[in-house]
């Protein structure tokens, strides 16, 4: 046997009592392991991350720019397709080609049928416009004889009036040369009474001035009440004159007596006003130079009267001397007259010709207006438009995205669609609960189930005003509103007609800490609370109740705040069977458990003691 050399024991029976030593650890390490052995916890890490509250909406990727192409030309065929679905085109490419054929031959047609017009009227129109001209020419220069016939008799009818006016001329000069004094002496007497009329005159405008707007308003309301009494009057005499010739009309009879009423009434008006204008004028208050309106006026009137008698004599002499020129008068009118018929006969003469220049000049355009070919050039440029419009040209750039002709077929409807795939957006429904909250102008994350866990960048850019149309018998809870999200990303695997839903992001917080609905609680005092996993100085994990004030929510996770939640932290996923104080070993997303890096030798040394 071998000694050892330090504790004088042989080797192999140090060896044994090594052994025996090491069971008995390893039995107390297990027995004290089951006495308290800490229970698994699924724990997540607390970090930092960006929280957002969004609005879910699903919907269809469209293109942002859709044109659909047509034409206008019909009963033309399809000769040749140039595209197909999924080609790029730029603006002006062909699309396709109809059979323009038959509307060359008739194009042919019509440009034969305008040469044959054109030639055969060109010498006719020649013909009328060198006709029109001449009898144009004869006239402004004299030429014409009928007009120059008609002229000569009036020149004659001239002639003679003009010397019927020097005969009465001068029968009337011998005659003012013999006036005799009567008719002076009424000139003047007349003159007489226009001057006082004159300053009568006068005097009442001065008084009038003087008195102001008001005289000028009575007067104003006699003359309108007397106008009206007239107009009555003849209301009334024009009625009685029906019913002389119809006396049984009832409705004459009517209106008769409804006509007098008013005949009476105007009176009674023209009554009052005069009264009023009478009472105004010999007021007292309205003199002017010490003498009533009323004496002024009547002294006016006086005077026209007076001017008016004057007047009448002197009309009664200058009729007795007008009488001595009745005869040559009468001379004058014969020889007037006469000039007259000539003067409208060479009117009439005149008219005629013009009248018969005016239907040629009708003839001439109606001859140039059957000889304007506007309209079968309108024709042929249009044939010409058709032939041009047979080449169906891309008016834009993009992917077409539909071809709905085939050669040989007749073109109806959209031929083509041409749609830009690099612009595409999304077409969605925005529940009613939800549209309260969303706006214009919010960012979007878009997302589609065939392109897996992708996410595109996007904007909402519309929201409809109105509701669409509820199906029949759906419930008020389907109410939707038609929205639509702008992808913003370019070169996007997204394909026109994928289904698609659009995460609008209502609000986002950035560095705020967030844990699952589950990891919530509600302590004895009602607070909201987390548990901690916090490791102790022995090393091993104990449940710590942290409560918590909340603040934003999303679909999945809830932001936290409160003192104790810092950075790295564990926090039990589920709070249910959670027990502040509880040794745990926390197991983190990876599944791996979480434990002190000497529990074991603890345990193995304090079992060894």
């Amino acid at each position: 046997l071998l000694i050892h050399p330090l504790c004088g024991l042989p080797s192999i029976l140090l060896c044994v009592l090594v052994l025996a030593g090491c069971l008995t650890v390893l039995q107390t390490v297990s027995a004290s392991r089951k006495a308290s052995t800490p229970v698994s916890a699924a724990c997540l890490t607390l970090e930092p991350t960006t929280l957002q509250s969004t609005v879910t909406a699903s919907g269809t990727v469209k293109s942002a720019s859709t044109t659909n192409v047509y034409t206008l030309v019909n009963g033309c065929v399809v000769k040749d397709v140039h595209v197909e679905v999924g080609d790029t085109v730029q603006a002006g490419d062909i699309l396709c080609q109809l059979d323009s054929s038959t509307l060359e031959d008739s194009l042919e047609k019509q440009r034969l049928s305008l040469s044959v017009s054109q030639n055969s009227t060109s010498q006719n129109l020649s013909a009328s416009e060198k006709q029109y001209r001449d009898a144009v020419n004869n006239l402004d220069n004299g030429l014409n004889t009928t007009v120059n016939s008609a002229r000569s008799a009036t020149e004659s009818a001239l002639r003679a009036l003009e010397k019927a006016q020097q005969d009465y001329d001068d029968a009337r000069a011998d005659v003012d040369d013999g006036m005799n004094s009567q008719l002076v002496q009424a000139e003047e007497a007349l003159d007489q009474a226009q001057l006082r009329l004159d300053r009568a005159g006068e005097t009442y405008e001065k008084a009038k001035d003087q008195v102001g707007d008001a005289y000028r308003e009575v007067r104003l309301a006699a003359s309108n009440a007397k106008k009206e009494r007239d107009a009555a009057q003849k209301v009334v005499n024009d009625l009685t004159n029906q019913l002389a010739v119809d006396p049984d009309n009832k409705d004459l009879q009517s209106r008769l007596v409804i006509a007098k009423a008013d005949l009476q009434s105007a009176q009674q008006r023209l009554d009052f006003a005069e009264e009023d204008l009478e009472n105004y004028e010999t007021d007292s208050s309205t003199t002017y130079g010490g003498q009533t309106l009323r004496s002024i006026r009547e002294a006016y009137e006086d005077a026209q009267t007076s001017r008016d008698s004057a007047r009448k004599s002197l009309e009664l002499a200058q009729a007795a001397v007008d009488s001595q020129l009745a005869s040559y008068a009468t001379a004058l009118d014969e020889a007037q007259i006469a000039y007259d018929n000539a003067l409208v006969s060479q009117q009439a003469a005149e008219t005629s010709v013009r009248q018969g220049l005016e239907d040629q000049r009708a003839a001439l355009n109606a001859s140039r207006a059957s000889s304007d070919t506007s309209v079968q050039e309108l024709e042929i440029q249009s044939l010409e438009d058709q032939i041009l419009d047979c080449t169906v040209t891309a008016p834009v750039s993009g992917t077409v995205t539909a071809v709905n002709v085939s050669e040989g077929g007749t073109p109806a409807g959209v031929l083509f669609v041409i749609e830009d795939t690099s612009r595409l957006e999304l077409d969605l429904s925005i529940k009613e609960y939800d549209v309260g909250i969303v706006a214009e102008g919010m960012a979007a994350t878009v997302r589609a189930d065939a392109l897996e866990d992708q996410r595109f960048s996007g904007e909402l850019t519309a929201i409809a005003p109105a509701a669409r149309a509820a199906a029949a018998g759906a419930s008020s809870g389907s109410v939707e509103y038609a929205a639509t999200v702008a992808v913003t990303d370019t070169d996007t695997p997204l394909r026109i007609g994928m289904s698609a839903k659009a995460d609008i992001i209502v609000e986002e917080r950035q560095d705020v800490f967030a844990v699952p609905y589950e990891a919530l609680g509600v302590n004895a005092a009602g607070q909201d609370v987390v548990y901690a996993a916090v490791q102790g100085a022995d090393g091993v994990y104990t449940v710590q109740e942290i409560p918590v004030t909340l603040g934003l929510e999303s679909d999945l996770t809830v932001e936290v705040e409160g003192e104790g939640l810092t950075d790295g932290l564990l926090i039990l996923s589920t709070a249910d069977s959670a027990a502040p104080g509880q040794r745990i070993t926390p197991v983190t997303d990876s599944g791996e458990e979480t434990s002190s890096s000497g529990e074991l030798m603890d345990m193995m040394m304090g079992a060894a003691q």
